[in-house]
This record gives C-alpha cells, sequence and structure tokens, in this order.
C-alpha cells in the first residue's frame, strides 16, 4: 500500500508540472530566413534556467564551400527575460562569439620587365578569433510548445588585426521558428 501511495503521488506531481508548463526547459530554433537567403545554417539550443534566465548556444555555419570568405561562429549565450510569462518575452543578453574565418588573400606583385602590377595568391589562410558582445530580442511562446524568436547582437572580436584581414566587429540574428521541450 505504501508503494501504490508513493507511486500515486509522484503520478500527481508529474500531472501538475506538465499542467504549469514547468517540465520544458529546453528551446530549438532554427532561422529558415538565412537559411534560404545566404545559405546560412543558424540554429540555436537554450536550457531555462528558471522563469527569468536561460543558457544557450547559437551557431551559424555557412553551408557554401564556394565561398571566398568561409564563415562559422558559434556564440555560447547567457539570457535574462523581462516578461510575464515563463522565460518569454523581451530579453538582453551577452554572449561570446568563437568565429572561425577563412580566406584566400592576394598579394600585389611588380614585374619591372613589363611595367606592370599583377596579383598572386598567397594560399588559404584560416583564423579563429573570440570577442563578447550584447544583444536584445524578444520570444513569444504559443501553446507551452511552439516558438517564435526575433533578436539580435553585436559582438566585439579580438585579435592580431595586422596579420589577419577580418573585421573586429561580428553579430548575431535570429529570426526563428522553434520548439520547446
Amino acid at each position: 500500500l505504501i508503494v501504490i501511495a508513493l507511486f500515486n503521488l509522484n503520478a500527481q506531481e508529474l500531472n501538475s508540472n506538465q499542467e504549469s508548463g514547468s517540465e520544458r526547459k529546453n528551446d530549438v530554433t532554427l532561422d529558415p530566413f538565412l537559411l534560404i537567403a545566404i545559405p546560412m545554417l543558424n540554429v540555436s539550443y537554450e536550457r531555462l534556467i528558471d522563469k527569468k534566465m536561460g543558457v544557450g548556444v547559437n551557431a551559424m555555419i555557412v553551408l557554401d564551400d564556394n565561398e571566398s570568405d568561409y564563415f562559422t561562429q558559434f556564440s555560447p549565450y547567457f539570457r535574462y527575460y523581462l516578461g510575464k510569462k515563463y522565460a518569454s518575452g523581451f530579453f538582453f543578453e551577452g554572449f561570446i562569439p568563437v568565429t572561425m574565418q577563412r580566406e584566400w588573400p592576394y598579394a600585389w606583385v611588380y614585374n619591372e620587365s613589363t611595367n606592370m602590377y599583377y596579383t598572386v595568391d598567397s594560399g588559404e589562410k584560416t583564423f579563429t578569433t573570440v570577442g563578447f558582445g550584447f544583444g536584445v530580442g524578444g520570444k513569444w511562446v504559443i501553446k507551452n510548445r511552439l516558438v517564435i524568436e526575433a533578436s539580435g547582437g553585436i559582438a566585439r572580436r579580438f585579435g592580431n588585426f595586422d596579420r589577419n584581414d577580418f573585421s573586429p566587429v561580428t553579430g548575431k540574428i535570429m529570426g526563428g521558428i522553434g520548439y520547446r521541450f
């Protein structure tokens, strides 16, 4: 009887948690707009800590290998929500972009016999940078399952700007649709 009573109590507790939606602490979001336009895979996973905070990671990966500036960025982030519902509404976030970029730089060479300049491929060059950024956005949860997110942020990258030809500024953007589980 004690085992059956404990099992029944546990089942009632699980049912009450499911009704309140508190067991859904994971969000996965995909940006279909960048997937079609660039093509770039832009996907996020977020683990909700409580009703006001969450931590996650965003991945932005260019899918076209023919691009001259290949770009991949992984950004772990922390969010603070201002909405009244569980982990939804307007939010602020801090993130750390880790960016891998590939270039094919060219060098100008002067030919004295022809008295002209021409370009020479100096080979593929890959580099990685780390930065720190700040973002804002909004997340709306419909029927405790469907997630719609619109967010953006800007970050400063750190590295040797003289040796590598890259912008010191990067960012992240999400216009995504997802699922809470």
